[in-house]
């Protein structure tokens, strides 16, 4: 088992990165200074909200739905400018990632199967 790990580490095959979904890059761009407070509140409210009606439950949803609801509707909401720069963020995110970069050269992992 050993001998296999340390085969797998010399390659260092990387998988093809994801695209960023518009809202999720409109989320990088903005919620640490525009959102986060407004996030915060929308989910203490919504936690006071499920416990008055169901003080032995946990509500269904958590935090991270409730600021993907958040940040899908303010991204809806959004001007034509700010929907280009996170077009052209989502872009260049993808094109500059490390695995993107190293499928545009020939990789060193080829030699290592030969």
């Amino acid at each position: 088992m050993a001998a296999n790990s340390s085969v797998l580490s010399i390659l260092k095959v990387k998988a093809k990165p994801k695209m960023l979904q518009s809202w999720q890059v409109y989320h990088a761009l903005t919620y640490q200074t525009k959102w986060k407070p407004f996030i915060q509140e929308r989910w203490a409210a919504y936690q006071k909200d499920w416990a008055t009606g169901h003080p032995d439950e946990k509500p269904p949803k958590g935090w991270f739905q409730i600021m993907v609801e958040f940040m899908k509707e303010k991204y809806a909401g959004e001007t034509a400018k700010v929907r280009a720069e996170c077009k052209e963020y989502r872009k260049n995110r993808h094109d500059k990632s490390p695995a993107a970069l190293a499928s545009e050269e020939p990789t060193r992992n080829i030699e290592f199967q030969l």
